[in-house]
């Protein structure tokens, strides 16, 4: 007995050294089983009293790095895990609050992408606001565009206060270029002068959408005289006697207030400096602005030039009347006895 006893105490150091191999490799082999995942995991929010509301959003999902047995690993889902902000207790204001997350057993979290969130409680505010309208684009020449119907006439805002606060007008863009009566389906949109990139997402706009009736008629094309414009002096003892456009008249198309306002349509101007003769010339139309003009969009203009001394017709000419001769006062006395 005291043999053994002596070869143990002498051997204790190969015994140490043998139990710390030992552990060593149990770690070596338990490490070799470990395995590494990185999830994208849900995040939710517990605690947020009503009628608080966070912003900016919550992101949708975090990234959490884990590590496990590999054959739990293996098997491994973000539906394994609970990720959550807890709110409880908190007051509208700047928060900061960390990320917390439930693992399965025998999983350890080893890191987590955000591990806190930087916040702002706001209330919680609703606004009933009207569905104002834009136009976008031009009706086809020809065709009016009535006034749009919008069902419903107004939709609810809800958010932080102060974006709801801010704005100043919820509009649907209305795209015209349909030649019969238009109806869509639009999305709102809100206008207002504070709200930076992306922070309308944190809006609920109830309904997202309206119903848009516009009433589009087509218009019967006005017709207007054509006016020449002559610029320029004659020659000396000349001057303009008058001016023919053929053809006289054109059919104008366009939004009815504009078309309304036209009473006449301009050519190009006719140049006539040093004139003694007649010219004619092919020229341009200029449409009035919003207007279109149909059919031809180029005229014929005879430019009249007469010498000076010529009189204008009705001016100093006696014409017969009835059929009776120039010159002859025999027949102009019985024919002005006849009309008494």
């Amino acid at each position: 007995m005291k043999g053994f006893t002596d070869v143990a105490r002498r051997n204790w150091v190969y015994k140490l050294a043998a139990f710390i191999l030992a552990v060593m490799l149990w770690l070596y082999v338990q490490a070799e089983q470990q395995g590494v995942r990185v999830l994208s995991v849900p995040l939710d929010a517990e605690g947020l009293e009503m009628g608080y509301v966070v912003e900016p959003d919550l992101p949708k999902v975090i990234e959490v790095r884990v590590k496990g047995p590999k054959g739990t690993m293996a098997n491994l889902s973000s539906r394994d895990f609970r990720a959550r902000v807890d709110f409880n207790g908190l007051v509208p204001g700047p928060v900061t609050v960390k990320v917390q997350v439930d693992a399965p057993p025998a999983v350890e979290v080893m890191a987590l992408n955000p591990v806190e969130l930087a916040l702002v409680i706001d209330v919680l505010e609703n606004r009933s606001l009207p569905v104002s309208y834009e136009f976008k684009g031009t009706s086809p020449p020809g065709y009016r565009v009535g006034d749009p119907v919008l069902e419903p006439k107004a939709v609810v805002i809800s958010g932080p206060r102060e974006r709801v606060r801010s704005i100043q007008k919820v509009v649907v863009q209305i795209p015209l270029g349909a030649k019969e009566t238009i109806v869509q389906s639009l999305p709102v949109r809100v206008a207002s002068p504070v709200l930076k990139a992306g922070e309308e997402e944190s809006l609920r706009i109830s309904p997202k959408s309206v119903e848009v009736t516009v009433p589009i008629t087509a218009e019967p094309p006005k017709t207007v005289p054509v006016q020449a414009q002559v610029t320029g002096t004659p020659a000396k003892g000349f001057r303009v006697g008058g001016t023919v456009v053929e053809p006289a008249g054109v059919f104008i198309s366009g939004p009815a207030e504009q078309v309304q306002a036209v009473g006449v349509v301009l050519t190009e101007p006719v140049d006539v400096s040093g004139l003694s003769s007649d010219v004619t010339r092919e020229v341009s139309l200029v449409a009035p602005a919003g207007v279109q003009v149909q059919g031809a969009t180029k005229v014929r203009v005879t430019i009249k030039i007469v010498p000076s001394e010529e009189k204008e017709p009705g001016q100093g000419e006696v014409k017969p009347v009835d059929g009776q001769e120039e010159g002859n006062p025999e027949k102009d006395k019985k024919a002005g006895n006849k009309q008494v």
